[in-house]
């Protein structure tokens, strides 16, 4: 394998600040057993001056066997109490050499004999421990970048040992969850993920979700993914792919039911996405036919029903929407019969029975045309000015009985009296002349309404 920048031999052929040394290194023979010896009898620096002597001669700087035992040897003096305070990047330089190592040592297993025969999978599991721990840390302190290059680290060689057989773990395919989980987290965190704004660093967030797909892919759920899953929905929502929108939102509705508002709360995000009214018509069907759509969900739809019905210059749009709009909130308080919610199913209907009474007034005149006119019309009021009226009193009921109403409740309080006595004063003005029994039962409901005028706080 060509290397990056000089030959394997020249980019061990450095001064390591852990060398501690500023003298000339005396070269010396390669003794396998020596070395053996001087680790037994945890004479480290001993044996760091042996191996640098032997790494200081031309033709051993590509001994493997001599670079893994430099990884060893460099490893325990970062970890004997004697020695790592005065040698304070051994674990650089041993984690250096092994990544070196393994890099030009293509063939899988005669890496595994170095690390198996000379004591390398001692410094592999040195350095897996210190950067794991490393970047624990720097988690800890939101140091998202250094965390991320730590845990990755960490679970490179921590899947090196399980896949290569140096674990009690007979499944070769395994991998270090809990450390490949974190590597992800520290990329998520590092890629500033923003609703609106999308991500300051896209890189990471690639990185994050490469992670994170594999993990998926394995059918893996710890209760620390629920958090993965919501960054994989919210990464695919903000590259508009509906198609792998839908199929984490599926995994993680399974895997983590407990979670079910947060995903919700996604679905009804994707949902709404775009600003396209016809869209959120077409998609608050179709969950609605399924029977999939949450009391939060329902709410959340309606409102943006509502704004769709007031804000769209597409008639059709502005027609189907004011319809499912009332049926949203009517649905919402079947799960939670809520006093707000009736109130907006019940404004809602007034709202539908305004614009008639507004084509009702530019349709006055003589003539048989307009009359007929005035009277489809009224006809069509009806049934909305009773349907509004049962659900704005509803509404009254609910919210009057409440001894804990918030400063919105009391507002809409007051409001569905008011409503209630308008409607009621229409049904008399109908009625008058005509239906005495219809006359006295409206101008009933217009006075128990219109005595409330303003008497909730």
């Amino acid at each position: 394998m060509s290397l990056v920048a000089g030959t394997f031999a020249q980019r061990h052929n450095r001064r390591d600040k852990a060398d501690n040394s500023s003298e000339k290194v005396k070269s010396e023979r390669f003794d396998k057993g020596k070395l053996e010896l001087l680790l037994a009898q945890k004479k480290y620096e001993d044996a760091k001056t042996l191996i640098d002597g032997v790494l200081a001669d031309p033709k051993n700087q590509d001994n493997k066997d001599a670079l893994t035992y430099k990884a060893v040897i460099y490893s325990d003096l970062s970890r004997d109490s004697a020695t790592k305070d005065k040698y304070p990047d051994a674990l650089n330089v041993a984690s250096t050499t092994l990544n070196q190592l393994q890099e030009n040592t293509p063939d899988t297993a005669a890496f595994n004999k170095l690390m198996r025969e000379d004591l390398g999978i001692n410094a592999i599991s040195a350095v897996y421990s210190n950067c794991f721990n490393t970047g624990k840390d720097a988690f800890g302190k939101s140091q998202w970048d250094t965390a991320y290059t730590q845990f990755k680290t960490a679970a490179h060689w921590a899947n090196y040992i399980t896949q290569n057989g140096f674990s009690q773990n007979p499944d070769r395919n395994a991998i270090d969850t809990f450390t490949v989980l974190y590597v992800g987290f520290a990329a998520q965190n590092a890629s500033g993920f923003d609703s609106e704004k999308g991500f300051k660093n896209p890189a990471m967030a690639d990185s994050a979700m490469a992670i994170y797909t594999m993990l998926a892919d394995r059918k893996i759920a710890i209760p620390d993914m629920a958090a993965m899953y919501q960054f994989m929905i919210q990464y695919y929502q903000y590259k508009k792919d509906k198609a792998n929108v839908s199929k984490y939102l599926a995994l993680a509705k399974g895997y983590y039911p407990k979670q079910l508002p947060l995903w919700n709360q996604l679905e009804t995000t994707q949902m709404l996405a775009g600003g396209d009214y016809s869209e959120v018509i077409k998609n608050y069907k179709a969950k609605d036919a399924a029977g999939s759509l949450s009391e939060m969900q329902y709410v959340e739809l309606g409102e943006t029903l509502a704004k769709a019905q007031r804000d769209s210059k597409d008639t059709a749009v502005v027609s189907e929407a004011g319809v499912l709009a009332i049926d949203a909130y009517e649905k919402a308080f079947a799960k939670s019969p809520k006093g707000l919610y009736a109130f907006n199913a019940g404004v809602l209907n007034y709202a539908e029975f305004s614009k008639l009474d507004d084509d009702f007034y530019k349709s006055r005149g003589e003539g048989a045309a307009l009359k007929a006119k005035r009277d489809a019309i009224q006809k069509s009021q009806m049934p909305l000015a009773d349907t509004a009226i049962t659900w704005l009193t509803k509404a009254y009921e609910i919210l009057s009985a409440k001894t804990d109403r918030d400063k919105s409740e009391t507002i809409s309080l007051n409001r569905a009296v008011d409503i209630i006595a308008n409607l009621y004063s229409w049904k008399m003005d109908k009625a008058r002349g005509h239906d005495t029994t219809a006359y006295d039962k409206a101008e009933t409901g217009f006075k128990k309404f219109d005595a409330l005028h303003n008497t909730f706080q």
